[in-house]
Order: C-alpha cells, then structure tokens, then sequence
C-alpha cells in the first residue's frame, strides 16, 4: 500500500494545527456521516461525508462535516 502524503491545510482561512500535539502535518480521507434509516434501508452510501484530516504525528483526527447552505 502506498503511503499517503502528509501536508499543511487551511480551514476557512485557519492553518489546521493538532490540538495534541502541535504538528502541522495531516493527510485526509473521506468519512460517511451514517443515519440509523439510510443504514436499515441499506442506503448508506447516499450519506453525507465528512472530511478527516488525521495528524501524521499523533494519529489524532479532526473531522470537518459539510457547511450547510446559507
């Protein structure tokens, strides 16, 4: 398995910084936001997905769910 790139990100113009411990470096993934229906009716992949960032350093991950609209 190739090993993802850990990187700095920005969330709504704020350098992202583990609260753990410090580092700036994080690689992502994708996350679906489960509902107890979508999953009984087998519909999970019609979920939101949130966005992970997961620190390279401590393993410590952060989730970002999508904005809603305004």
């Amino acid at each position: 398995m190739a090993k993802r790139e850990a990187k700095a990100y920005e969330v709504h113009g704020h350098k992202l910084v583990c609260p753990i411990c410090g580092h700036d470096a994080f690689w992502t993934r994708r996350t679906l936001l489960n509902t107890p229906m979508a999953t009984f009716l087998n519909f999970d992949w019609a979920n939101r997905q949130a966005t992970n960032f997961v620190c390279e350093e401590c393993g410590h991950i952060l989730w970002f769910a999508p904005r809603k609209n305004r």
